[in-house]
């Protein structure tokens, strides 16, 4: 691993602020963080409180302590402006979309699953008028339209090599979807990222080590509007950037208690001016980086 002023000279990104309130830094420990493309605003889910951010990382408004939706677990933003709860309440999985403020406008439901196919979700990405809703532990994503009508379901672990399944489990950390509707997860146990084009087609890529491109844990994974790849790593502290074609660009971060470095990074985020926003552990907060133009 490169280091001091060899690992900066190169790195891909550089380092802006990190998320704040007027009280300071943001502190939270493993939030996630999502964009809101239209609005350039960011906002971050943390027990059950949602914070919303301007486009100069300054909270504004925040909402979900009051709400009797359970657990919240993800949210995504709908073009218009509502914002699309994904919760967890009575053991069943909630969907509920709210305005602007965070004030419920009516449960979305989940309709026409095949039979014996239930509806358990913990992750949500909204893209093009469809919903992909992920069970991380399952490695399993169900797709439906922006009602709730169910689509499709891609099953990850059946597509897999016999070997893979078997070398320690097939629960995913990190799940993204790109604007060609292709699903991307992370699975730790294998050290790979795996993508499931929209017609099927699998492809994966990863290796194990500690140079500059290889695994330790994989977490986290992003898209940006170029079809690169935001990957966190847990253990390395890094998050990486690969091109579409899964080619190795560079990495930031690096563990250490300088502002531009990364404790545990968990969730990544990119928005549309090609800023880079990265959970970490530590209370660490989330820090924010800019691409560097390729």
């Amino acid at each position: 691993m490169l280091s001091g002023s060899a690992a900066l000279a190169q790195a891909p990104a550089a380092y802006l602020y990190s998320l704040s309130s007027f009280s300071g830094p943001l502190r939270d420990d493993g939030a996630r963080v999502r964009v809101d493309a239209e609005r350039d605003e960011v906002l971050v889910i943390y027990q059950n409180t949602i914070r919303v951010f301007n486009r100069s990382g300054m909270e504004f408004y925040s909402f979900g302590a009051d709400l009797d939706l359970g657990q919240i677990l993800d949210l995504a933003v709908e073009p218009g402006g509502d914002i699309v709860l994904l919760s967890y309440k009575d053991s069943r999985s909630l969907v509920t979309r709210c305005n602007f403020r965070g004030e419920p406008l009516g449960p979305i439901e989940i309709g026409g699953l095949p039979e014996g196919l239930a509806f358990h979700a913990n992750r949500m990405v909204l893209r093009k008028e469809r919903f992909y809703f992920a069970s991380l532990a399952a490695s399993s994503v169900i797709v439906t339209d922006a009602k709730g009508t169910f689509l499709r379901h891609v099953d990850l672990p059946s597509m897999m090599q016999p070997e893979e399944r078997q070398r320690g489990g097939t629960e995913a950390l990190g799940f993204s979807v790109d604007e060609e509707g292709s699903i991307f997860l992370t699975l730790p146990s294998v050290f790979r990222v795996y993508k499931i084009a929209e017609d099927g087609g699998l492809t994966e890529f990863g290796r194990p080590g500690a140079v500059p491109g290889r695994f330790g844990i994989v977490a986290g994974i992003a898209v940006d509007r170029r079809g690169n790849l935001l990957v966190a790593d847990k253990l390395k502290c890094v998050v990486m950037l690969f091109d579409k074609d899964f080619g190795f660009v560079g990495e930031f971060g690096y563990r250490g208690p300088a502002p531009e470095n990364l404790i545990v990074p968990e969730d990544v985020a990119v928005d549309r001016l090609d800023r880079v926003y990265v959970a970490q552990g530590r209370r660490r907060g989330i820090s924010v980086f800019a691409l560097a133009p390729r």
